[in-house]
């Protein structure tokens, strides 16, 4: 391949890609400004507020929940320990009664 046919096939291929890139840079450039001009500063900033918004919501459902099962769990080792203490002292009152010190 020659040298001027190798320049001729580089401006044909660029020339074609210059043909595509306007019609991308204008689509492109279109698209964004019509994205930037359909929302106005309030409706960015009330979408933001609902997105912190929903966002604190499930944080203290996460962390409610938390507590909840915390404090299920901190109840339920009272209530073995109650149990606990409840047999130990029915034990011990039954040993206290076989041994006559009642």
């Amino acid at each position: 391949m020659s040298l001027p046919e190798t320049l001729h096939s580089a401006a044909s291929v660029l020339h074609t890609r210059i043909e595509t890139a306007a019609p991308m840079a204008s689509y492109t450039t279109n698209g964004a400004v019509f994205t930037w001009g359909a929302f106005s500063y309030n409706e960015v900033l009330m979408l933001v507020g609902g997105i912190i918004g929903l966002a604190t919501y499930f944080t203290g459902f996460y962390f409610q929940k938390r507590r909840e099962n915390r404090e299920r769990y901190f109840q339920k080792r009272r209530d073995d320990r109650e149990q606990e203490l409840h047999e130990r002292r029915l034990m011990l009152s039954g040993q206290a009664k076989e041994g006559g010190l009642e």
